[in-house]
């Protein structure tokens, strides 16, 4: 049996075709993807395709621009084609910036976009920081500073010169810098000028600006010495080291001394070591030599550098009085005059040659010619305290018993002693020792307020009565001689007692033996 459409049916279904038949293509329906994974150049979007329109998807991806709504004509990428949910990788965008992004899909009718959105991509102006110099010196300095270069490369400088305005600048180690966090920068700098200040400043530039650290200052090291003149030390008959200690304040310092017989000084020595440089004090000193023996010398030290002189005070020396024998004398200034402040011991002359050391007192007596001895004979018990006792034709002598640049003084120069002390009748007390250590008692007016220290050295001598040569006198009376010549058998000399502040003037056989106090040349 046939199965007949009945006309209702019939009409419904030739109607049902015409309307698909008719039925036209769309736009693909989409959604853009949130915007992740943001770097200063790159983000990750992407959208879902939930229809294709009627037909079908031919390229999808996503575009942008920073300005909204952006197309494909715009930038954008290409993630293939068909329905559902894609990722788009985005790249080459500028940090710190604003920009719209949006899905998009293209089938034959067209193309549709999803939802506008927008994102920042990562960085922004980077910020600095000055920070306090380190390891200056004269000419160089470390400058620091720190920088933040959020998320873009960022180059850091440091500005520097001596005003604000700068004038040079230097580039910081790191350079440049990136990322996210702090990042310590310096760097060193030479050829400055020393004792100068400086400012500076770090700067730090990247795509999106410039940050400029707030000013700073520091001053370059250097300034005048400083020096301190030290006492002198190891003095000899001709020579002494002179001492001192000098600090450099960083820059190269020429040390030497000065010197002379007054403040005036007139001489000048280099002092060892020298240049000197650094920031500490360092010891110096100077070897002279060439000086007189038993005078006094003033020096002072003199450091001189870039930033200027300075002295320092003021000190004095004094060379030692030695005969040939090595004997070392004390010396005193009385009025104008510088005489040993002991007898003198020596048994040679000035220019070595050797003096007799005459014991026989028959011989002795005889003598027309130079000679010494001991009181009593007795080196031992005598010499250090008392001297020798010499003959006059010793004193007499071209060869000179006294050290180079001392001699006898003669009468006149006594003279010159006792009237400087008020005259003959109290010179004596003044030039005693005080005290019956060595002198007999009462020791009358002794205050040797002149330091001259004399001693009673006794004698050895000619008695005319008997006709004998014998010592007599220690510890009651001193004898000194004087070159000046009385007679032709006698000659002048001083005498000082221990019952009488008096210093006479006698004359003797010049045959005695008397102690020799010597005067310096003037």
């Amino acid at each position: 049996m046939k199965n007949l459409i009945k006309p209702a049916s019939l009409v419904f279904f030739i109607l049902l075709c015409i309307l698909n038949s008719c039925k036209k293509d769309e736009l693909p329906l989409l959604t853009t993807a949130s915007v992740t994974d943001i770097t200063t150049t790159s983000s990750t979007s992407g959208g879902n395709i939930t229809s294709d329109g009627g037909a079908g998807v031919i390229a999808r991806g996503v575009c942008w621009s920073v300005t909204e709504n952006p197309t494909i004509s715009d930038s954008k990428t290409k993630d293939g084609n068909g329905i559902g949910q894609f990722l788009s990788s985005i790249s080459g965008l500028n940090g710190g910036s604003t920009y719209h992004i949006r899905a998009y899909a293209t089938n034959s009718v067209g193309t549709a976009y999803g939802s506008d959105m927008t994102f920042i991509t990562l960085g922004q102006s980077p910020v600095a920081t000055t920070l306090p110099v380190c390891c200056i010196t004269t000419t160089g300095v470390t400058l620091n500073g720190i920088v933040n270069a959020n998320d873009l490369s960022t180059t850091v400088v440091f500005e520097y010169g001596t005003t604000t305005t700068y004038d040079s600048s230097v580039d910081a180690v790191p350079s440049p810098v990136t990322g996210n966090d702090s990042t310590s920068v310096s760097a060193s700098i030479s050829g400055l000028n020393f004792g100068t200040t400086y400012h500076f400043r770090i700067k730090a530039v990247n795509a999106l600006g410039t940050s400029n650290g707030i000013d700073f200052s520091f001053t370059t090291l250097s300034q005048a010495p400083t020096a301190s003149t030290l006492p002198a030390c190891c003095p000899t008959a001709n020579g002494a080291k002179l001492n001192g200690i000098v600090n450099a304040n960083y820059l190269p310092t020429t040390v030497s001394f000065e010197y002379g017989r007054s403040q005036a000084y007139g001489s000048s020595v280099a002092a060892a070591p020298s240049p000197v440089a650094g920031n500490n004090t360092t010891s110096v000193s100077a070897v002279l030599s060439g000086l007189n023996s038993g005078t006094t010398y003033h020096f002072r030290i003199k450091a001189e550098n870039a930033h200027g002189t300075i002295y320092g005070s003021d000190m004095s020396l004094t060379t030692l009085v030695i005969d040939k024998d090595g004997n070392i004398y004390n010396i005193v200034t009385i009025g104008s005059q510088v005489w040993m402040a002991e007898n003198l011991k020596t048994t040679k002359y000035s220019n070595g040659e050797q003096l007799p050391n005459e014991t026989d007192r028959i011989k002795w007596l005889n003598l027309s010619t130079g000679a010494y001895c001991w009181y009593n004979n007795s080196e031992t018990i005598y010499k250090n305290a008392f001297g020798a006792l010499y003959n006059w034709y010793a004193v007499q002598d071209s060869r000179n018993i006294c050290p180079t640049g001392w001699h006898v003084p003669s009468t006149a120069e006594w003279t010159t002693l006792t009237s400087y002390l008020g005259g003959e009748s109290v010179s004596g007390g003044k030039l005693k020792e005080t005290g019956t250590t060595h002198w007999q008692s009462p020791n009358t007016s002794a205050t040797n307020e002149t330091g001259f220290t004399a001693l009673p050295g006794g004698s050895r001598f000619y008695e005319m009565n008997s006709g004998i040569e014998l010592f007599d006198g220690f510890g009651s009376y001193g004898y000194w001689w004087s070159v000046t010549g009385y007679s032709s058998a006698f000659a002048w000399y001083r005498s000082i007692s221990y019952n009488s502040g008096n210093a006479v003037t006698y004359d003797e056989w010049k045959s005695d033996g008397f102690s020799v106090r010597c005067l310096k040349d003037n």
